[in-house]
């Protein structure tokens, strides 16, 4: 390796991607590869620039490619372009013979490199490679108790038989039968035996008035004891009719159809930084890694300066999308050594913080963080969830010597 500094491919103060200026020349080889040092004119750090000979141009894109999906690399890579027919890559800030070694070596050395690395990682940090979910089986729910009550109300129509009524014509029987005598001579025994006669027949027409009076006494008593009978069943059933039964014209109450929730599952993730648009999207390419159960998969943010990301924004959200609109009580975040730090959610039916509900807020506090959300904010359900980080955690492992910044590992809700 040459390091001549007499020329190079890429003008001191050349600013590249409108983000990166050169700033010295730090190695040539003898193939024309160059290894330049730069300013990152946004966060304020020191960069790397590897800029290849033409035969190496496509040697640098692929490896480029390998490195940046590496989750152990040293190396990470900023920003790929094109200058004067020369292509550079922009990365952390690194020892030139490690960017050389694995960014324009053959393409097949770095990968078997690549595959050391992750293999060291794993067996350092015990991280293992998820092949996919435990399978499990959903546990088959009892069948529901009939809890539908089925009643049937019989009123027994109790026939009250009278007795039958005294008829006129059995008293009349008894009196037109009596045997009147053929009339006598007018003598004392005579008159003594008709008067005794008269006594008899006022006796019976007496007990046959009684008679009609009791049979009319009966059937009033009947009656009556029917209408009461009556009334009791009416008053009974008017007491367990339903509300439209009681008054046709009063309007039944209809109680409020109950809302089903479905389990919330997210399927997608966005970043947005509505200050810059366009800040840490050569990061978006790993934010699904966020999302595939694996928790040895992580996207990670730039590394920070300060906590206030630098003072390049105020601010960022991961807006994550839910498969349905369901209502959200908790989401878990998942993350690696990162401590302190803020971060407020939100909910929205668009991957927007304009018009977003505030519905809980965190820190980083445990390599797992659980935040309860409001339910009731959430109506009938939303479709986004957003968590809009405004302070960066302290990181136990800097991110390319920077020591604030995010890596998260997976994201879920319930």
């Amino acid at each position: 390796m040459s390091h001549s500094h007499s020329s190079h491919p890429i003008a001191i103060n050349t600013v590249l991607g409108e983000r990166y200026r050169v700033t010295a020349a730090i190695a040539q080889t003898e193939h024309g590869d160059a290894v330049l040092e730069g300013k990152d004119q946004v966060l304020n750090r020191r960069v790397s620039i590897v800029v290849a000979s033409p035969a190496h141009n496509d040697r640098l894109i692929a490896n480029a490619r390998l490195v940046a999906t590496t989750s152990r690399s040293p190396i990470q890579v900023l920003d790929l372009g094109n200058s004067e027919g020369r292509t550079y890559l922009v990365t952390s800030y690194s020892r030139p013979e490690a960017l050389l070694e694995n960014l324009l070596a053959d393409s097949s050395a770095v990968a078997a490199s690549s595959e050391t690395q992750e293999a060291l990682g794993q067996e350092i940090f015990g991280d293992e490679v998820t092949t996919g979910k435990t399978p499990y089986a959903e546990a088959s729910k009892p069948a529901p108790e009939d809890t539908s009550i089925s009643a049937t109300r019989a009123v027994d129509d109790q026939e009250t038989l009278a007795p039958d009524p005294v008829e006129e014509s059995s008293y009349e029987e008894e009196y037109d039968e009596y045997d009147y005598p053929d009339e006598p001579e007018f003598d004392d025994e005579d008159d003594q035996r008709s008067g005794g006669v008269w006594i008899v027949a006022i006796a019976a027409i007496i007990l046959l008035v009684l008679g009609v009076a009791i049979v009319f006494s009966s059937i009033n008593g009947m009656v009556s004891k029917k209408s009461e009978n009556e009334n009791v069943t009416a008053v009974s059933a008017s007491a367990t009719a339903t509300p439209s039964q009681k008054k046709s014209s009063e309007p039944s109450e209809t109680p409020s159809p109950s809302v089903s929730h479905v389990p919330p599952k997210i399927t997608n993730v966005t970043r947005l930084v509505p200050s810059s648009p366009d800040f840490m999207a050569d990061q978006d390419a790993t934010l699904p890694q966020m999302l595939d159960g694996n928790p040895a998969s992580t996207w990670i943010s730039y590394g920070f300066a300060t906590p206030n990301f630098g003072g390049a924004t105020d601010s960022f959200a991961l807006a994550f999308q839910l498969q349905e609109r369901t209502v959200v009580s908790e989401l878990t975040i998942e993350q690696i050594n990162g401590s302190g730090g803020a971060f407020t959610v939100y909910t929205n039916n668009t991957p927007s913080l304009d018009g977003a509900t505030e519905v809980g807020s965190g820190s980083f506090n445990a390599p797992k963080v659980n935040v309860k959300l409001d339910q009731k904010k959430q109506g009938e359900g939303i479709q986004y969830v957003l968590v809009k980080f405004t302070e960066a955690p302290l990181l136990g492992q800097p991110i390319a010597g920077y020591n604030y910044g995010v890596r998260i590992a997976e994201v879920t809700a319930r």
